[in-house]
């Protein structure tokens, strides 16, 4: 925690939220020599697990910034991902590229190795920092704030709003959002589990019956979440913290569906929810910006949630940093907004997919699950969900003639040369600056020239045609 005393008066950033996204945001901030504050109204980071799934993509994102090994050191690897079907699972394989596979860990673990990058590259993270107030005028934004009992002011250019789905800054700039409650009860309980037997391997998997959905996702060390869908009217308490009064009904919904005599023991956590979908109007407020769940919020199913926050920090990082630097640059916020909503707008349609998938209790959602398991055992349908889920839609199966603007880029190899011994795309990423590929014979790209953003011109032999690709991994 940081004394009141300490507090800077000015910022060209404050961002409101010290959770993953937050965090990541003023990594990328930093990183291109931003003066970067973070807010956080909590003192302490919350132990619950939250959020427990990295896909490949973002496992992509840590390694343009050179802090994947932590993660993978502390993490569980997942092969697959489960459908409710032993026979219908998402094999991960499929995606390719340097992390073919999703990656369990807890959130309160995934925030820590996230805060000490921001604080490595220079961001200063302020806990028990309440934002009460918000202030707009042509030249910046006041902020006021209160720690400890006392109130300060901070001034900043630009304010970004990672303060998830109740956010405060989103609330204060008068942005509205759109919300939609699904009718589904979701029993979620991270808890060890008792099997009759010997315990399955520590890999996704699911059921489905007459009565719910079960879906299992192991943590790696005996831990287990378990997410069930019940199809018939559960008892009327609406949610609890646990307790064996509290996961009864669940074990008893657990055991019919699966047909097994499973036990919940050691119950970290339990919760009973309704999904919604909530979504901002706008991503951008003069100098106000969204980002994560106070931008945009949508069902757990597919794991989806964080992975889309961390691309909306990875995306808004390096823009944010020029407008901050440079008002020319202003215009690069809009492209985020728009970028970053359409394709929370695609997540918003997987997950709801998903979701009903999973708990229309009505007679035709079991034939409705019945033929969206059939169709996921297909090689082509699994592939595709695969990448979807992956977050590495759009990205061309091979390094040829022709790509897309916007699409990801892989990490292709790169020959390395006397002003770059970088020999990976991703490694050339780690410094900040968009990376022009130029083939061996190859002309530059005519973009190049009138680049004034920092680039960082590499030579390799995967493309026959020179691209750009911007810090955050995407064709420019």
């Amino acid at each position: 925690m940081t004394s009141p005393s300490l507090l800077p008066r000015t910022v060209q950033v404050a961002v409101v939220g010290g959770g993953p996204v937050g965090l990541r945001l003023a990594a990328e901030l930093s990183l291109q020599g931003t003066d970067c504050l973070v807010l956080e109204r909590d003192s302490r980071t919350p132990r619950v697990t939250r959020a427990l799934v990295l896909h490949s993509r973002t496992l992509e994102f840590l390694d343009m910034r050179g802090i994947a090994a932590p993660f993978l050191d502390l993490g569980h690897r997942y092969r697959h991902y489960p459908l409710g079907s032993a026979r219908a699972t998402i094999p991960f394989a499929a995606v390719g590229g340097p992390f073919p596979c999703a990656l369990a860990l807890a959130q309160h673990r995934t925030t820590h190795l996230l805060e000490q990058s921001a604080l490595k590259n220079g961001a200063l993270v302020v806990r028990g920092a309440e934002v009460t107030g918000l202030r707009e005028d042509d030249t910046g934004i006041e902020l006021t704030v209160r720690q400890a009992g006392r109130t300060r002011r901070i001034r900043a250019a630009y304010v970004a709003g990672c303060d998830g789905a109740h956010s405060t800054v989103r609330r204060l700039a008068g942005i509205p959002a759109h919300r939609v409650v699904h009718p589904y009860d979701v029993v979620s309980v991270d808890a060890r589990l008792g099997f009759p037997g010997p315990p399955p391997q520590q890999q996704p998997w699911g059921r489905w019956g007459r009565d719910g959905m079960a879906l299992f996702l192991p943590f790696g060390d005996g831990r287990w979440r378990v997410i069930l869908y019940p199809y018939r009217p559960l008892p009327a308490r609406r949610h609890t913290l646990g307790g064996p009064a509290g996961t009864a009904p669940a074990q008893a919904l657990l055991r019919r569906i699966t047909g097994q005599d499973l036990a919940l023991r050691e119950v970290e956590w339990f919760s009973r929810y309704r999904c919604e979908h909530r979504h901002a109007a706008r991503y951008r407020h003069r100098r106000v910006l969204l980002a994560g769940d106070a931008a945009h919020v949508h069902p757990p199913t597919g794991g989806q949630g964080l992975n889309t926050g961390i691309a909306d920090a990875m995306s808004l990082g390096w823009r944010l940093a020029a407008a901050a630097c440079d008002p020319r640059y202003d215009r690069l916020l809009d492209a985020y907004a728009r970028e970053r909503r359409q394709s929370a707008t695609r997540v918003m349609r997987l997950t709801g997919a998903l979701l009903h998938v999973n708990a229309t209790p009505a007679p035709w959602g079991h034939a409705l699950r019945a033929a969206a398991l059939a169709g996921a055992r297909l090689p082509p349908v699994r592939r595709r969900l695969a990448v979807v889920l992956a977050g590495l839609q759009g990205r061309s199966e091979s390094s040829g003639t022709r790509v897309r603007s916007g699409a990801p880029a892989p990490d292709v190899p790169l020959a390395g040369t006397a002003t770059s011994p970088h020999r990976r795309l991703f490694e050339a990423l780690r410094t900040g600056a968009h990376v022009h590929l130029v083939p061996p014979c190859g002309t530059r790209d005519p973009r190049a020239a009138a680049m004034t953003l920092p680039l960082l011109t590499v030579r390799t032999e995967a493309y026959r045609k020179p691209h750009i690709v911007r810090p955050d991994g995407y064709f420019l």
